[in-house]
């Protein structure tokens, strides 16, 4: 249980803090708009005590960047699986997959479409704000790998407190549950995204 703690709550997710730190700053199509806020958050920096690290408000590197929109992608996959399912769902989960099905009966393949639907338009639009060759393919792609892993994250998380009897794994967050219970879709991802920053998007030419 020790070693399951610290490899799911703890090693797993410290891949986003490597990919943070991954890449250079460049400049997206955004650039001009957001020039001002990060010209304002450049004059704080030089303020800052020493003894705070240069390194957390700047620099907005590549990897800062592509968590930006993936983390945007797995947020309003949730958002998009959820009202797609309560609007359209008719075919259960459980039908295609009995394991996810008694993981969480609610969720429906409806659902699942619609999450991966929405988070693939985003990461199209991350993918060509970015200025990914192959926008349009690259980022659904980077999008509907977003959301599956999602689900796997939340699956796993639901399998975890049903093992252990609980409804939620903490009370911090009013209607919600602790902070796990929000952050779940996003474990999975972190290994992902730093294998797809590390070697994939430097095969196909991004960063160079």
């Amino acid at each position: 249980t020790t070693f399951l703690g610290m490899f799911y709550i703890g090693y797993m997710p410290s891949f986003w803090v490597k990919v943070r730190m991954l890449g250079v700053r460049e400049h997206t199509r955004l650039a001009r708009l957001a020039a001002p806020m990060l010209s304002m958050i450049g004059r704080k920096a030089t303020s800052l005590p020493a003894w705070v690290p240069a390194t957390m408000p700047l620099p907005i590197t590549q990897g800062a960047i592509f968590i930006f929109w993936s983390w945007l992608c797995i947020a309003f996959s949730d958002v998009g699986a959820y009202f797609t399912g309560r609007k359209y769902g008719k075919t259960k989960l459980g039908d295609v997959s009995p394991a996810a099905g008694a993981t969480s009966p609610n969720k429906t393949l409806e659902g699942v479409v619609g999450g991966c639907a929405t988070s693939a338009g985003l990461g199209m639009l991350g993918a060509w704000v970015m200025k990914w060759p192959y926008w349009w393919l690259v980022g659904s792609i980077h999008g509907v790998m977003l959301a599956l892993l999602g689900l796997v994250g939340d699956l796993t998380a639901s399998m975890l407190k049903r093992d252990a009897g609980l409804k939620d794994f903490g009370d911090l967050i009013p209607e919600h549950g602790g902070v796990l219970d929000r952050v779940d879709s996003f474990i999975f991802n972190a290994p992902y995204s730093w294998f797809v920053i590390k070697f994939v998007l430097p095969a196909l030419g991004v960063g160079k």
